[in-house]
């Protein structure tokens, strides 16, 4: 989990998702705290001696794709499933998801009447088809942040990060190009109980467009040179 200024929803996340998996499979929870200013770190904190987590904070706020590269630097075990701390998501979709591990390599969490404000959703849908025209991939909901990815492909694949801001959609282009099998499968979606998005608000929606519109361009060339150098070979 990524977390940031989560003081409201983060105990209720946490208990959550652990009482959902606690006594099915052996697994770890790993919580990846990113500079908050509220309460978030000392409610972490009292939750680490609660529950069997592991808890790392930052002193400064580094941003998202960061928190979530460095959380994966922990993880142990064969799957990985990343999400958001916010709890837009039910815990209990994760099976939906885990039905698919013995077929695909990334199996995405494709949002279902998704309840973000409107000018999310039109950036992400913008993003999306922006995406699919460009790198001729199929998905819907590309940014999705309810994943379940096999660590050698994390393993493979996040070092070569370098373009786009928020880790899923860059992932999801480059898995895609390298030939992994990769599924959408619908989930649920609900408005955050409490509090706002910490990035996407709607002043910061046109540097954000840019930036990503930047990006976009950087992983295009990028792409189109390492299959120009693949068919030289």
């Amino acid at each position: 989990f990524p977390v940031y200024n989560e003081e409201t929803i983060i105990e209720k996340t946490i208990t959550d998702y652990y009482n959902e998996f606690k006594g099915k499979f052996t697994f770890e929870m790993i919580i990846r705290e990113d500079g908050s200013i509220d309460k978030t770190k000392e409610i972490l904190k009292r939750l680490s001696k609660e529950f069997p987590i592991r808890v790392y904070t930052s002193n400064a706020r580094k941003g998202y794709q960061w928190a979530v590269i460095d959380a994966l630097k922990y993880a142990k075990y064969e799957w990985i499933f990343l999400v958001d701390s916010d709890y837009q998501y039910k815990p209990k979709d994760f099976w939906r998801l885990a039905s698919y591990i013995d077929k695909y390599d990334i199996i995405l969490g494709r949002r279902v009447k998704r309840m973000d404000p409107w000018h999310r959703i039109f950036l992400s849908n913008g993003m999306n088809m922006l995406i699919r025209l460009i790198f001729n991939t199929p998905y819907r909901d590309i940014d999705s942040s309810y994943r379940l990815i096999k660590r050698d492909v994390i393993n493979k694949i996040v070092p070569s990060l370098n373009s786009l801001s928020y880790f899923t959609a860059e992932f999801v282009i480059r898995a895609h190009q390298m030939g992994y099998r990769i599924v959408e499968v619908p989930v649920s979606h609900f408005k955050r109980k409490k509090g706002t998005t910490n990035i996407f608000k709607l002043y910061k929606i046109p540097n954000i467009v840019i930036r990503e519109f930047i990006g976009i361009f950087k992983l295009m060339s990028e792409i189109s040179k390492l299959k120009n150098k693949r068919n030289n070979f």
